[in-house]
């Protein structure tokens, strides 16, 4: 007896499920308009049996921070992969930083010279301190061996803020053996450079955003600016391309193509694809006046406005290279409040010669233009913005003198 009424209600629920479900479908289909107008006509077209379009092919722009520059690891592997033959090879030495630096160089020359090979034997984390971890002094000689070699460009140091040890010894970081033996490796590492009779040149390194750190490389760039001119090497300071005004850290700035992009990494070290382009700058227009400097090559900077380039690689055995002229950061500081003056004796002439300046003219002309004291308005022009007027402010002052408001004008009758 219990069975059956629980029946009755289970087959009542699905008829009234279903006859819902008709309902909504028929609701769907009278207002299939609303939704989609063209449900049906696509319908229409959608075989089972027809094969699905192929995909749309998009074309994706490589991001900006992609290197475009190649990088060999030994002149050799560059003229077998190379298409157009090679006539300078450039060798970068160093660490992480030198790898960077690397691969400005060749984002650089890819497209403007692309005659120019650029190479690199790093070691990350390494330096002249550690060399039970690797040897730079002992190692030198073969890595130069079999390599071509036009000019040479080292970037080492930022690794070697720990204390240094040898026979007798170790010696903390900053002591005065510290100083004298780190600089004597730098100096057997460059000497031992010079058996290719190429320019080396020897980057310092930047700022860092770690205050302690900062001030350590500039001891450690003191000491590799020191031992780069004693053996004849050129020292490429890159200090002022990564600070701001006031000498603190720079994160971003102006970059090569004159937008302000980020050009250190997060870690305050390293540096962005901006960051390592701007790096290489540097090294990059002193490379550009070697290769000018060869017999036949056309220059691509003036002559008139650039010193005279480096020596090329024709370097007599035991002859120290000339080290190029510094070219200065700015000209001359010309005051823009103070007048010019003439004093003092020109150059091999006499102080009774020289010239002096006779009185100005115009008085008005001297006090505005030497002094900075504004000319005075002329009363009724339009450009006397004085308020209130010179007239009312004498009819005010005088003694039981009212100003008299001016007679309104007849209007015409309209």
């Amino acid at each position: 007896m219990v069975r059956a009424p629980f029946l009755t209600f289970l087959l009542g629920a699905a008829f009234l499920a279903g006859f819902a479900n008709e309902a909504a479908a028929q609701r769907d289909d009278r207002f299939f308009f609303l939704r989609d107008p063209f449900r049906r006509e696509r319908s229409l077209f959608n075989f089972p049996n027809s094969e699905a379009p192929p995909p749309r092919r998009i074309i994706v722009a490589p991001p900006s921070d992609q290197p475009t520059g190649i990088i060999y690891g030994s002149s050799a592997e560059a003229d077998s992969l190379r298409m157009i033959a090679a006539s300078e090879y450039i060798l970068v030495f160093g660490d992480v930083m030198a790898e960077q630096i690397a691969q400005g160089l060749a984002d650089a020359f890819v497209n403007d010279r692309p005659e120019v090979a650029v190479s690199r034997k790093t070691k990350t984390n390494s330096g002249f301190v550690r060399g039970d971890f690797y040897d730079w002094v002992g190692q030198a000689p073969a890595l130069l061996a079999k390599e071509k070699v036009t000019a040479l460009v080292v970037m080492l140091g930022v690794n070697d803020r720990q204390p240094l040890r040898d026979d007798q010894g170790a010696y903390e970081f900053r002591t005065d053996r510290w100083r004298e033996l780190y600089g004597k490796r730098i100096e057997d590492f460059l000497v031992k450079l010079k058996d290719k009779n190429v320019p080396i040149f020897v980057v310092g390194m930047p700022s860092m955003r770690n205050p302690k750190l900062s001030t350590d490389v500039v001891y450690l760039n003191e000491i590799l600016a020191e031992r780069t001119r004693k053996v004849g090497g050129y020292y490429v300071d890159v200090w002022d391309g990564f600070i701001t005004e006031s000498g603190d850290f720079m994160a971003s700035g102006a970059a090569l193509d004159g937008q302000i992009r980020r050009l250190r990494a997060a870690d305050g070290i390293h540096f962005t694809k901006a960051g390592q382009r701007k790096l290489a700058h540097y090294v990059e227009r002193e490379l550009i006046r070697l290769f000018d400097s060869r017999p036949g090559a056309s220059p691509s900077i003036p002559r008139d406005t650039v010193p005279e380039p480096p020596p090329s690689a024709a370097v007599q055995p035991g002859q120290v290279p000339v080290a190029p002229a510094v070219r200065p950061v700015a000209g001359p500081v010309l005051s823009l409040t103070q007048p010019a003056s003439l004093s003092g004796p020109l150059a091999g002439g006499d102080v009774s010669a020289v010239p002096t300046r006779g009185p100005v003219a115009d008085p008005v002309a001297a006090r505005t233009l030497v002094e900075g004291i504004p000319a005075e308005p002329v009363a009724g022009r339009a450009d006397d913005f004085r308020w209130p007027p010179p007239d009312a402010a004498v009819q005010e002052s005088l003694p039981g003198s009212k100003a008299k408001a001016a007679p309104a004008k007849p209007t015409a009758p309209r």
